[in-house]
C-alpha cells in the first residue's frame, strides 16, 4: 500500500509509533532519555492529529515541497537535541558516563583522588672500575635501550650511595665492598662481582669439557679416572673419542669439547675437580718365552721387558683382542691397578714349568729381562679366571698423561633456587649479615636475592628465586635505587600575585613523575616530585588544601584531561597566596606508566662518574603504573567511600589493594587460618613485588590489626590450548587460524583480560573463535593447566584457583584448521 501521507510509512501511520517508551531497569550501563529520533519525529510531525482540518487535504512531495523541508528540519533539531539530553543525563551519573573528564569530576565529589601513572622503581648494579671508592652522586641518569614496543626511558639514583674499595685482596669486613673474582673468570673481572661456579657436571652434551684447544684422534681411546686411584678402588672408565668440537665459555674464551663413548658408567655427580683424562704413552706386552710359561697369574702380568717408568699405583689397561670384555665386539678392556713392580731374569729356552731356572746339561740359557707386575684387578676376578692363559697379542697400556684440564659443565637452567654458593674466598662483607645484592645469568636475567657470608668460609647463602636462570651466575654486590624519571630543573612557572586567589599554574611538560609514598607527602600513598620554590623558599605539597591554615606555604596538584599536571596554591583562608611579584619555579622530573624496560636494557650511562665502568640490570623495574583509567574509578571510588578510612568486608580489601600505586588488579579470598583458629583474608596482588609491597603498605594503615592479613603475589598458572577449527572453504585456511590465536590471545590471555581467580568458560572461548572471520566452528576443544598437578579438561569451566590467573604463550594456543565439506 502507498503512503498517502508522504512521510514514508507504507500508509501505516495511523499504527506506526511516534515515540520511544523509555524504560531504564536497575543496574543498566546507561540511561535511556531519548523521546524519539529522526524518523518518529518526522512521522509525529506528520501525522494528522485527531480534529486537526489544516493539514487535512495537504498531500506533501519529495520533489518541491518547502513545507516537507520544514518538516524534515524540525526532525533533525528534535534528533540532535534528544541526543544530547540523553548525554548530558548519562554524564550525569558515575556508572553511565563516558567521558573521562566527566568521570573524574563525579569522583571528585567523593573526594576520591585519581592516580595519576607511578613511576617504576629498581635495584641496578654498580661496576667498577678498578680498585679504590666508588662514588654514584644522587641524581645520575641511566638511559635504557629501545626495545619493540618499549621507547628509551630514563632513571635516575634516587640517592648518593659510596662503595669502599680496598686496593689489595680484601678480608671479611663490615662494607659491601669488591668480592674476589673465582678462579677461571679472567683477571680483570670486576670488583664488586664475583661469579657463582655452576652445579658440577662432568659429563654433558655428549662427551666432557677441556681447557683451551685439545687436539685428539677420533677413535683414540682414553682413560677417565679419578684423582683417589692410587689409595682407592675408585671408579676409572675406559673412554673411546668419537668427535671434537670448539666451544666458548661465559667469557669468550675457547675450550674443547670432547665427545665420548662409554661414559654411561660415570656416577651422575661426577665433578671434574676429581677426575683426570689420560693418554697412554707406553705399550707394553706380556712375554711369550719360554713357551707356556704363566705370563698371568691369579694376580700378576709378566711383560717382554722391563717398564721402568711404572711405580706402584699407577693404572694399567689391559688390551684382550677377541675376549670381548668391553663395549667393542671382539676386544676387551680391563683396568688393573699396580700393586708392585719387580725385574726378573728369565730363560727363554728353559722349561714352561721353571721360567726362572736355565736348562740342564750343555744347553746355554738364554736370559730374558722381564717385569714381573703384581696387579691389584680392577672387578675382583682373578686375571687368569679372566682372560685364561691366552697372552697372544695382549697390550699393557700406560705411561698416563693428562690430556688437559677439566672443566665442569655448567647447567643450562637451575631446577631449583641455590640455597648457596662456595667462591674462591671469603667475600668482603660482614658475615652473618643479610646484603641486597643480584644474581645475573648468562642470559643477562637475574633476580633479587639476600645474600648472607658465612662466618670464616668462602660461602654466602642466598634467599632468593633463581631457579630457571641460566649457568653460569654472577652475583652482583654493590646494588643503587633508581626510579624513573628525567629531572627538569628550575622551570619559571610564573608570578604571584596577591590580589589573586587559588592561583593555578601548569607544568609545561608531561607525564610529571609521582612516586609511590615519595615520600609520602599527599597522603595518598604516592606525590609528585616536584620541588616547588618560591622567592627562595620550599613550598610543601599536600594532598587537599582544605582544612589548611591562612600562613601555611603549601601546595596540592592535580592533572587536567590533557595529561597535564597542575599546581594550585592557597585562596588566603586555606593556604597562603602567593605574594605580589615573586617568582615561581618547579624542579620535577618526566616519565611514569607501567611498561618498563627488560633485563639488561637499562644500562646507558648518561653522565660520567669517576671509577665507575657501567651498570647492570639482570631485574627489571617494577612498582609502576598508568593513570587509573575511566573503569577502573566507576568501581573504586565508590568502594572507597565506603571503606571510611577502614577496610572490613572483602571488597574493602579488595578496593583498598587495587587503589595502592602500582598495583593493576587485586582480589581478596577469605579463609581459616587453622593457627589462629579464626576466620583470616588472603590478598592476591598483581603483577610483581613492588605492588604487593604497596599493597601492603596500603592495607596495613586501613586493615583490621586484629585480623589475620596476608598479602600474595598473584599466582600465575602455565596453560595452554588446543582447538580444531572448521573454516569457510572460502578462506584461506593458516591466516585464520593466526587471526583465531591472536583473537584468543588478546581477548582472554592478555594482562587483566580476567580477573585474578575468575573462571575462563567454554562458552567463551568458543564465543572468541568463532567471532573471527573465515571460523564457522569449534571442536575437539582441550584445556591444559598447572596447578597443585596437570589439569586436562573439555570443560565446560576452567578455574585458575585462588588469586591465580591463565598464562598462555603464543606457541602454546595449538589451533589446526581444517576446510568445512
Amino acid at each position: 500500500m502507498g503512503c498517502a501521507c508522504g512521510c514514508g510509512c507504507g500508509g501505516e501511520c495511523g499504527v506506526a509509533p511516534t515515540r520511544f517508551p523509555i524504560s531504564n531497569p536497575a543496574g543498566a550501563d546507561s540511561i535511556a532519555y531519548r523521546s524519539g529520533t529522526f524518523p518518529t519525529f518526522r512521522r509525529a510531525l506528520l501525522h494528522q492529529l485527531e480534529g486537526e482540518r489544516e493539514l487535512a487535504n495537504w498531500r506533501p512531495s519529495a520533489r518541491d515541497d518547502l513545507g516537507l523541508q520544514l518538516v524534515d528540519a524540525w526532525a533533525y533539531i528534535a534528533d540532535i537535541l534528544t541526543f544530547y539530553n540523553e548525554r548530558y543525563a548519562n554524564e550525569h551519573y558515575l556508572r553511565t558516563a563516558a567521558l573521562p573528564e566527566r568521570v573524574a569530576a563525579l569522583v571528585g565529589l567523593l573526594g576520591y583522588r585519581p592516580r595519576p601513572a607511578i613511576a617504576a622503581t629498581g635495584r641496578l648494579a654498580v661496576i667498577a672500575a678498578g680498585p679504590g671508592p666508588l662514588v654514584v652522586p644522587k641524581g645520575v641518569a641511566i638511559a635504557s635501550k629501545a626495545s619493540p614496543g618499549i621507547l628509551s626511558q630514563t632513571f635516575e639514583v634516587d640517592e648518593a650511595v659510596r662503595f669502599e674499595r680496598p686496593t689489595s685482596v680484601p678480608a671479611p669486613s663490615a662494607s659491601l665492598t669488591a668480592v674476589p673474582p673465582l678462579a677461571g673468570p679472567p683477571a680483570s673481572a670486576p670488583p664488586g662481582t664475583a661469579e657463582v661456579p655452576p652445579q658440577p657436571r662432568l659429563v654433558a652434551r655428549g662427551g666432557v669439557l677441556l681447557k683451551g684447544a685439545q687436539t685428539l684422534r677420533t677413535g683414540e681411546r682414553l682413560l677417565l679416572v679419578t684423582r683417589t686411584w692410587a689409595s682407592a678402588d675408585s671408579p676409572a672408565v675406559v673412554v673411546k673419542v668419537t668427535g671434537t668440537a670448539a666451544e666458548a665459555d661465559a667469557h669468550g674464551r675457547k675450550n674443547t669439547r670432547v665427545l665420548l663413548e662409554g661414559t654411561a658408567d660415570l656416577p651422575s655427580n661426577a665433578a671434574a675437580g676429581d677426575y683426570r683424562l689420560l693418554r697412554g704413552s707406553r705399550v707394553g706386552h706380556l712375554t711369550t718365552l719360554p713357551a707356556g710359561a704363566a705370563a698371568v697369574t691369579s694376580g700378576g702380568l709378566v711383560l717382554d721387558a722391563p717398564a721402568r717408568h711404572l711405580a706402584a699405583g699407577d693404572p694399567l689397561l689391559v688390551e684382550v683382542p677377541g675376549a670381548g670384555v668391553g663395549k667393542s665386539p671382539g676386544i676387551g678392556f680391563d683396568i688393573v691397578r699396580l700393586t708392585d713392580y719387580a725385574e726378573v731374569l728369565w730363560y727363554a729356552n728353559a722349561l714352561a714349568a721353571t721360567p726362572t731356572v736355565p736348562p740342564t746339561g750343555d744347553t746355554p740359557g738364554i736370559p730374558l729381562q722381564v717385569a714381573q707386575l703384581s696387579v691389584q684387578p680392577h672387578s675382583g676376578v682373578s686375571l687368569t679366571a679372566r682372560y685364561g692363559s691366552s697372552v697372544a697379542k695382549v697390550a699393557v697400556h700406560s705411561g698416563w698423561q693428562e690430556v688437559g684440564t677439566l672443566l665442569d659443565t655448567p647447567v643450562a637452567v637451575l631446577a631449583t633456587a641455590a640455597a648457596s654458593v662456595t667462591l674462591a674466598s671469603p667475600p668482603a662483607a660482614a658475615p652473618g649479615v643479610a646484603a641486597k645484592a643480584l644474581v645475573e645469568d648468562a642470559t643477562g636475567v637475574g633476580a633479587e636475592v639476600s645474600a648472607v657470608p658465612v662466618a670464616g668460609t668462602s660461602t654466602v647463602s642466598l634467599a632468593g628465586p633463581t631457579s630457571g636462570l641460566q649457568a653460569p651466575l654472577r652475583l652482583l654486590w654493590d646494588v643503587i635505587e633508581v626510579s624513573r624519571g628525567a629531572t627538569v630543573r628550575d622551570e619559571e612557572l610564573g608570578r604571584g600575585d596577591a590580589a589573586a586567589r587559588s592561583q593555578d599554574f601548569a607544568l609545561a611538560k608531561s607525564p610529571v613523575t609521582f612516586r609511590a609514598d615519595f615520600p609520602g607527602r599527599s597522603g595518598d600513598g604516592y606525590s609528585s616530585t616536584i620541588e616547588l620554590v618560591v622567592e627562595g623558599q620550599r613550598w610543601t605539597e599536600v594532598r587537599t588544601l582544605y582544612g589548611r591554615g591562612a600562613a601555611e606555604t603549601v601546595f596540592s596538584t592535580w592533572n587536567d584531561a590533557e595529561g597535564h599536571t597542575h599546581v594550585r596554591f592557597g585562596d588566603g583562608i586555606t593556604g597562603r597566596r602567593l605574594p605580589s611579584g615573586a617568582v615561581v619555579t618547579a624542579t620535577y622530573r618526566v616519565g611514569a606508566g607501567a611498561a618498563v624496560p627488560p633485563p639488561g636494557a637499562l644500562t646507558q650511562l648518561l653522565s660520567t662518574v669517576p671509577n665507575l665502568r657501567g651498570v647492570r640490570n639482570p631485574v627489571a623495574p617494577g612498582g609502576g603504573s598508568d593513570a587509573q583509567p575511566a573503569s577502573e574509578l566507576k568501581t573504586l571510588a565508590p568502594r572507597s567511600v565506603l571503606t571510611f578510612g577502614r577496610a572490613i568486608s572483602g571488597d574493602d580489601y579488595a578496593a583498598v589493594a587495587a587503589a595502592a600505586p602500582g598495583v593493576s588488579r587485586a582480589t581478596t579470598v577469605w579463609g581459616f587460618d587453622s593457627v589462629e583458629q579464626r576466620p583470616a583474608v588472603r590478598v592476591y596482588v598483581g603483577d610483581d613485588a613492588a605492588a604487593v609491597d604497596s599493597a601492603r603498605s596500603a592495607l596495613r594503615a586501613q586493615a583490621d590489626p586484629n585480623r589475620p592479613l596476608i598479602v600474595l603475589p598473584a599466582v600465575k598458572v602455565p596453560a595452554a590450548l588446543r582447538v580444531v577449527l572448521t573454516v569457510d572453504p572460502r578462506f584461506v585456511i593458516a591466516p585464520v587460524v593466526d587471526a583465531a590465536r591472536e583473537a584468543v590471545l588478546r581477548e582472554l590471555f592478555s594482562p587483566g583480560a580476567l580477573a585474578l581467580g575468575e573462571m575462563l568458560y567454554r562458552s567463551e572461548i568458543e564465543r572468541v573463535l568463532t567471532d573471527v572471520p573465515g571460523v564457522l566452528a569449534s571442536r575437539q576443544l582441550r584445556f591444559y593447566w598447572i596447578r597443585a598437578g596437570l589439569h586436562i579438561s573439555a570443560g565446560p569451566r576452567f578455574h585458575p584457583g585462588d588469586g591465580g590467573f591463565f598464562a598462555v604463550l603464543p606457541q602454546l594456543v595449538l589451533l589446526t584448521g581444517e576446510a568445512a565439506p
